[in-house]
């Protein structure tokens, strides 16, 4: 736990989701705490071991009633990727976002400290914000899951466009990157990303094929490693004052007579060591990533479009290539990843195009109807070709099952109401499988 930390009124009293849409502070010793959430499985269980979820539903009861009533999170969750309210005090059509400052900071600390005893040991929490109340996140981060475990703030390039009206033209958002292990454990199991073959060249025309170049020289004094270099126009070279050749002298012989050294400036720079596709290593990820890489909300509007030409547009959608990214360098195939806050289903899409375990959760029941589960119908069809579709080679196929949890607090009405969602369920056809009981029985 973090020594310095952030204090708010009620910071001790607990938030609870009331109704549709509001909270409410409830006392710790309220009885109404002790009652249990209301579960139920609107899809019929199906016969994976694992399965991915749908839930309707404020995301602190989801994961306390899925804690309950599954064990979907029992080999941990490896991934949390959230994108919240920003508390900008501007309303959109799918979510409010005026909260009261203490209210949100609660929100969003009663959430992260459910999450911590359900991530695996390699797990990470990321947290997509902006300059609202990312620095004020931050310090609750820390708090939750100790100073040691922040990695990094992500600068994300969300568009392109300019605002000339504005004192700064603000076109970046922040992910906060933690790690319970710490970064240095963490980055043993984080992947590295992949570099892009289109950017190696064939300078010499090696009949081996394009390639890429580094620096044939290591940093420190080794003697072994300081020799002199003839360069095919006759200069001479020693390795740079504090440096030694990247390799021993008898090492660089082999890799000269194999045609793996290469000299720029027409033979008369210093060597450089070829390297072909197989032998590169992965990159290690940068902290401001470019919108060319990972899109813009722009980007992700236009994908939500072609999938729902007859809707309004989510209003604060996230393009799929960013949550790529995310999922890449967080997870490995079959691992489980979780969202909180579902907003038009990014996360689900992606998650499940990469052969992800997936836990979604979102609590607008009219926002899962018009938008998450067509979407997720899309892509269990085959019939979504936007996003991630080419690049991670997806065909369509799985399933997942639908939950809903029902608030301790208030009331629901209307597409709100679980057997709302079943007749949605049912008109949609969900694909599902009804041949054995799963994890949720």
């Amino acid at each position: 736990m973090s020594e310095i930390q952030l204090v708010w009124p009620n910071k001790h009293v607990l938030l609870r989701a009331s109704g549709e849409t509001g909270y409410e502070w409830v006392e710790p010793n309220d009885c109404r705490l002790s009652d249990p959430l209301s579960f139920e499985l609107l899809t019929a269980p199906g016969r994976q071991t694992r399965t991915n979820i749908l839930a309707v539903g404020d995301g602190l009861d989801v994961l306390q009633a899925l804690k309950s009533h599954t064990r979907v999170f029992n080999g941990g969750i490896r991934l949390v990727y959230i994108d919240p309210p920003f508390n900008t005090q501007v309303n959109f059509r799918q979510y409010l976002d005026t909260m009261n400052r203490s209210m949100w900071l609660s929100m969003m600390r009663e959430r992260l400290m459910a999450l911590r005893p359900l991530l695996a040991d390699d797990a990470s929490v990321w947290v997509h914000l902006d300059d609202a109340e990312v620095h004020r996140a931050r310090m609750v981060m820390d708090e939750v899951f100790g100073e040691n475990a922040f990695v990094a703030s992500v600068v994300w390039q969300k568009k392109n466009s300019r605002d000339s009206r504005a004192a700064f033209s603000t076109n970046h958002d922040t992910i906060l990157v933690y790690a319970p292990s710490g970064p240095k454990q963490w980055k043993t199991s984080r992947n590295l990303l992949v570099k892009d073959n289109a950017l190696l060249l064939n300078r010499d025309n090696d009949p081996r094929g394009p390639w890429s170049d580094a620096p044939f020289t290591a940093p420190g004094y080794r003697r072994a490693q300081q020799y002199e270099i003839v360069t095919p126009t006759g200069q001479i070279l020693r390795p740079p004052r504090g440096r030694s050749w990247y390799a021993t002298e008898p090492t660089y012989r082999d890799l000269l007579a194999d045609d793996r050294i290469w000299f720029p400036k027409g033979g008369d720079g210093s060597p450089r060591l070829k390297l072909f596709a197989h032998q590169l290593r992965g990159l290690v990820p940068f902290t401001v990533w470019g919108s060319t890489d990972t899109g813009t909300n722009d980007d992700a509007k236009r994908h939500l479009m072609e999938l729902f030409p007859d809707h309004e547009v989510f209003d604060t959608p996230k393009p799929e290539s960013l949550l790529e990214r995310i999922i890449h360098i967080a997870t490995n195939p079959g691992q489980l990843v979780v969202d909180i806050f579902g907003g038009s289903g990014t996360t689900a899409a992606v998650a499940h195009k990469m052969g992800r375990q997936w836990v979604v959760a979102e609590r607008n029941a009219q926002t899962v109807l018009d938008f998450v589960l067509p979407r997720l119908k899309q892509v269990l069809d085959g019939t979504d070709t936007g996003g991630v579709t080419e690049a991670t080679s997806w065909k369509g196929g799985g399933n997942f099952q639908v939950v809903h949890v029902t608030p301790r607090f208030g009331k629901l009405t209307g597409s709100y109401r679980p057997e709302t969602i079943k007749r949605h369920l049912s008109a949609l056809s969900v694909r599902r499988d009804r041949s054995a009981a799963s994890e949720l029985e």
